[in-house]
């Protein structure tokens, strides 16, 4: 199987639901941390310019954005299955906790632990978002964040009555999403007592583990890039697109959600309904492949310069 390198940092709770799906499907994998905050050197080199985590690596290919990271692992290891299919219960639970809920989870934990966070931490932050993120309005947003949360997890308290996982007996992408936000939640000090049977729901998720984890520093991962070639694509990989852009072409790609600074451009390799891959050619990591979902991700003909 080919070597599965993960960049990512412990507080991440997208970094956590790939960890919890490493457990599931008990893989062994490389940890390379990347810092919590810009610069990332590394991790900017190994993907053109894209600083979020969590990123895979395999070989000269690299995967950003967790349900594309998904993607990939169900594929090395299919067994047991846990991604979703578009228009099932797990994926629409998956758009519902990224839509509706992780924003809440956010306001209520970066509320709880403002007094905690490092001034760096809160700048990075806004500067991602585009605005400013100040102490006093995160601590005041925690009440309305906190009813809310009450509220939409008693729903999914009641979704869990008599059964193990979301959709039933075993887990689905809907349930690490849903979880690796709860555990966000619970980092900030969320109280679940009063919902036993999601409680009981995340000692499930937990017990799956991390699977076998060994680390990587960051000049290994680049050398493994540049010692590696990118997978072939498949025929016709630039599939006719409403936008008209064109295999060769140069794109930029950037996040719909938290985008400011983080865009990538590349040579267009790859377009389809569901994916987006360009050509990425720097001296720390040679030649790479860098894929992203196209959901979640704005596709542009680059601006050339004057």
């Amino acid at each position: 199987m080919t070597e599965i390198v993960f960049h990512h940092y412990k507080e991440s709770p997208y970094a956590e639901k790939i960890r919890a799906l490493l457990g599931y499907k008990n893989l062994a994998w490389r940890s390379v941390t990347v810092p919590r905050i810009a610069p990332k050197p590394d991790l900017s080199a190994l993907t053109g310019g894209y600083r979020k985590v969590p990123v895979l690596q395999l070989g000269a290919d690299v995967f950003c954005d967790t349900r594309l990271i998904a993607q990939e692992l169900e594929a090395l290891a299919p067994t047991p299955a846990a991604v979703d299919a578009p228009g099932s219960l797990g994926s629409l639970l998956e758009n519902w906790v990224d839509i509706n809920l992780f924003g809440r989870a956010v306001s209520f934990t970066f509320g709880s632990l403002a007094d905690l966070l490092p001034d760096e931490l809160l700048a990075d932050r806004a500067a991602l978002r585009g605005g400013p993120l100040e102490r006093q309005a995160l601590k005041a947003a925690v009440p309305l964040a906190a009813q809310e949360l009450k509220l939409q997890l008693a729903w999914v308290e009641n979704a869990l009555q008599g059964r193990d996982f979301i959709n039933g007996s075993a887990p689905s992408g809907g349930d690490f999403t849903l979880y690796s936000t709860l555990w966000f939640l619970g980092n900030g000090g969320f109280d679940f007592s009063a919902l036993p049977q999601i409680a009981a729901w995340m000692k499930r998720m937990k017990a799956f583990g991390r699977g076998q984890s060994s680390d990587m520093s960051a000049e290994d991962a680049l050398s493994l890039a540049r010692a590696s070639t990118p997978r072939p694509l498949p025929e016709q990989a630039v599939q006719a697109d409403p936008s008209g852009l064109q295999a060769g072409q140069r794109v930029s790609i950037t996040p719909d959600s938290l985008g400011h600074g983080t865009t990538v451009e590349g040579e267009l390799v790859a377009l389809s309904p569901e994916r987006v891959t360009v050509k990425v050619s720097n001296a720390p990591c040679g030649l790479v492949h860098v894929h992203f979902p196209r959901l979640g991700y704005r596709v542009r003909a680059a601006k050339v310069a004057a």
